[in-house]
């Protein structure tokens, strides 16, 4: 399944840096961040989360409610990790919502080809705290319960040992929310991300060599 993207208006400004980082050196720190961001956000956009080590966010007492967000872990930086436990660098952190409407004759109709919504809300390095950063954006409070996601599960994945077999690990798809919507109606996608014309020969499309896909256990 593919997905329609939008990024977060405060996280479109820092992207928007990086792919000028990336512009003037892609082989930067700024210029290796932009090229990492572009390619979790190609795999959110391409159903390809499974890609990457991803898990849903939850809520506490000391946290931003995130029951209706998940994260994937993206290398950019070597951090002295090891072949069995890397410590992928970067959290990208994202919301899916339902398909925009179909309207016909004033009616909203079934459209079997609509896409699902996926908002990116934060890309930062692991010690920035990218979910806290993501709360913050979305107006939570930390260390209270966002009322509308009541009865809403969240985080089934341990923070400590292996993950349990089958635990979801994508975010809940809820209802397409109006700023997001506002959003999607006026906006572009950020500097340097939006997919080549259909048309374009695949080989003049310019795509950075980035790092590879995660296997990382570690947050």
């Amino acid at each position: 399944m593919n997905y329609r993207l939008t990024v977060h208006p405060e996280l479109r400004q820092e992207v928007n840096k990086l792919y000028a980082a990336w512009k003037q050196d892609p082989n930067s720190a700024a210029g290796r961040e932009f090229a990492a961001f572009r390619e979790g956000m190609e795999a959110l956009r391409d159903g390809r989360e499974g890609d990457y080590i991803g898990k849903q966010l939850s809520y506490g007492p000391s946290s931003h409610d995130l029951r209706d967000a998940a994260e994937i872990k993206v290398d950019v930086f070597d951090e002295g990790g090891t072949a069995a436990r890397p410590r992928p660098s970067h959290r990208m952190v994202y919301r899916e919502f339902d398909p925009l409407p179909k309207i016909e004759d004033g009616r909203v109709v079934r459209d079997p080809n609509a896409q699902p919504v996926r908002q990116i809300v934060a890309y930062n390095h692991r010690s920035m705290d990218p979910a806290a950063i993501a709360g913050e954006r979305l107006g939570r409070r930390r260390g209270m319960q966002e009322p509308s996601l009541h009865g809403l599960s969240g985080g089934g994945r341990p923070s400590v040992g292996p993950q349990r077999p089958g635990v979801q690990t994508t975010p809940h798809r809820q209802p397409m929310p109006q700023d997001v919507l506002q959003q999607i109606l006026r906006d572009s996608p950020p500097a340097g991300t939006a997919p080549p014309p259909a048309a374009a020969p695949q080989a003049n499309v310019n795509r950075p060599s980035g790092p590879g896909a995660t296997r990382s256990k570690e947050r």
